[in-house]
């Protein structure tokens, strides 16, 4: 059962505990949209004026954390509005009464907030709460600072707060558990490091013009976990990540914000992991550098981030203007796999090039994601000239159908209008399309509408069928399958495959090994394909597995410069033998799933 609340809905929140938000949280919910520049200057893809793409009703897929219960440490201190004095030492929770207990309490979240320090776990009991979340005290690495809400209890926090929490220059703090709802902003993370924001609800902020500060806004903060959290309804971004590294966005829900539902600017190494993503205003995610965003301006500097496991589900249409994407994208030896991007009116991935903020766009690898029934086409690259070495393997393009909702352009009225596109390209350079499903139905293979070379205007006068690309083009596009996937259940969003789906072990080793050896450390063809945890407490690297073998070994480091992976155990290796991502069967499964 999947409880659906958006906008409309938000009234009912105001009746729902800590541990209610934490089932929805995990269990998932509706699904949303993405966008791009809304300027005709940003990257290259659709505008729109009207949404012909239905809205999924879809809920997020698992996630890795995944609780059954809402569960916090033992109180060292309470905080309860409804106390009929100022503190106390003798409170006793199951009355709420001072007296006839022995915690310590207040009756001011502000009182308890500056006495708090590291070790505390300061329990917060059901009322309004109308003061910022403002401790003095950092925690520490071995005794953290909490602050959660009672189990089964709504603390709700609401106001002119701007933000509700501020933990601006802390360390080892947790927040848990708590409501906010119509705020000014979110949260602040300036300058914080170790902190962990879990199991909360934010619904709705209010203030207009805020920009990256309106929701989650994390500036030169590392090492923070953004966890199980509800985030709907901010007019600017609903999470912001400004210059900020190795933090870890994980198995929250995000719906509708007036820009992005999730920014990483100027960012290395975060990990943005098994989230539902829905905007039925904007873009979905952005990538990219910083020119100027919270008085950031860094520029070739969003590198080796995570992006996977997620679900992408709808954006809008924008209108006459660049279109909103799933993800618009300019970083830099960036990995993002596993995904589903399903239902967007504009593309799911968009490979950008413009301004100064998104000029850096090289070293990305994409792979086993599902990029399905978009209005649009699941992919599209910008023409540019500083964007090289885009590698996209064993993904899924499948079931989108161009509408020109932008009516501006003729060949998107006259010519795309209908066609089964699925990849447009605006160059003939920088990627390399390898072992691919490109597919629409059976009546569209060989289509020359498959994979287009334009923009607003073709690139050519007649376009191409997938076979004459990989004729006229091996070093762009190798080994297409064009097939149906076999799908379990792609009406009911299940895009597991088929046991007798033909992309079963059909999918490419990601790279290969360059020079027969033993060790720990194994030289490669491409180390980019892989992920070492970025030495993130309590993240571990990618599981590998060698051709040929049932050898499967744990990623400790990556080294992009010598091409090198060094592992958790010493093995043989062979010069040419495949190494990818651990897999079922006799190599790795086109998509976003591995069949047992």
């Amino acid at each position: 059962m999947m409880l659906r609340i958006g906008t409309k809905h938000r009234h009912i929140m105001a009746g729902i505990t800590a541990s209610a938000i934490l089932v929805m949280t995990a269990c998932g919910d509706d699904s949303g949209p993405a966008t791009a520049d809304a300027s005709g200057d940003g990257p290259v893809g659709s505008d729109a004026a009207s949404d012909a793409q239905a809205k999924p009703d879809t809920g997020t897929r698992d996630s890795s954390v995944n609780p059954d219960a809402y569960v916090i440490p033992e109180a060292t201190m309470y905080v309860d509005p409804s106390l009929d004095q100022d503190q106390c030492l003798d409170y006793a929770p199951d009355s709420r009464r001072c007296g006839a207990g022995s915690y310590r309490a207040y009756k001011s979240l502000s009182d308890a907030a500056a006495q708090a320090a590291a070790g505390d776990v300061v329990v917060l009991r059901e009322g309004e709460y109308n003061l910022q979340l403002k401790p003095e005290n950092s925690g520490r690495q071995d005794a953290p600072l909490i602050f959660a809400a009672q189990p089964g209890e709504q603390a709700l926090f609401s106001g002119d707060l701007r933000p509700a929490f501020d933990l601006s220059g802390l360390e080892y703090v947790v927040v848990q558990g708590l409501v906010v709802q119509q705020t000014m902003r979110w949260v602040a993370l300036d300058e914080s490091h170790h902190c962990t924001i879990r199991d909360n609800a934010f619904l709705g902020a209010t203030e207009e013009g805020a920009g990256s500060k309106s929701g989650i806004w994390l500036r030169r903060a590392t090492y923070n976990r953004i966890v199980n959290n509800r985030l709907e309804d901010s007019p600017e971004d609903a999470m912001a990540l400004i210059d900020a590294d190795r933090n870890v966005i994980q198995g929250n829900t995000f719906r509708n914000a007036g820009h992005a539902l999730w920014a990483i600017r100027c960012g290395d190494e975060n990990i943005v992991r098994g989230n539902s993503f829905y905007n039925e205003e904007e873009k979905i995610g952005e990538i990219y550098d910083c020119d100027g965003q919270s008085g950031v301006s860094d520029y070739d500097a969003t590198k080796r981030n995570l992006v996977e496991e997620n679900d992408f589900a709808y954006v809008p249409s924008s209108g006459d203007s660049a279109p909103y994407s799933g993800i618009q994208f300019a970083g830099q030896d960036t990995i993002i796999r596993r995904n589903i991007f399903h239902s967007t009116v504009g593309p799911g991935l968009s490979m950008a090039l413009y301004g100064q903020e998104a000029r850096h766009n090289r070293g990305n690898r994409i792979c086993h994601n599902v990029f399905y029934g978009t209005d649009y086409a699941g992919l599209e690259i910008a023409r540019g000239d500083t964007m090289e070495d885009n590698v996209l393997a064993n993904n899924i393009f499948a079931k989108s159908a161009f509408v020109a909702n932008d009516q501006r352009w003729d060949w998107w009225v006259n010519v795309l209008d209908g066609k089964p596109v699925q990849i447009m390209a605006a160059r003939l350079d920088a990627f390399f399309l390898l072992a691919n499903c490109i597919y629409y139905d059976e009546t569209t293979v060989g289509s020359p509408w498959l994979l287009i070379y334009g923009w607003r205007s073709p690139g050519w006068d007649e376009q191409h069928p997938i076979s004459w690309w990989e004729t006229n083009y091996p070093d762009l596009v190798e080994g297409t399958v064009e097939t149906n996937p076999e799908f379990l259940d792609a009406d009911s969003l299940d895009f597991h495959l088929n046991p007798q789906s033909p992309l079963v072990d059909m999918g490419v080793f990601l790279t290969h090994v360059r020079q027969s050896g033993s060790g720990s450390t194994v030289p490669v063809d491409d180390s980019r394909w892989f992920s070492d945890g970025f030495q993130i407490p309590g993240e571990t690297g990618d599981v590998i597995r060698l051709e040929g073998t049932e050898t499967r070994a744990r990623v400790v480091s990556v080294d992009v410069t010598s091409q090198t992976i060094t592992l958790d155990q010493s093995l043989d290796f062979t010069q040419g033998q495949g190494v990818s991502l651990d897999y079922q069967g006799q190599a790795p499964d086109i998509g976003a799933y591995e069949t047992p």
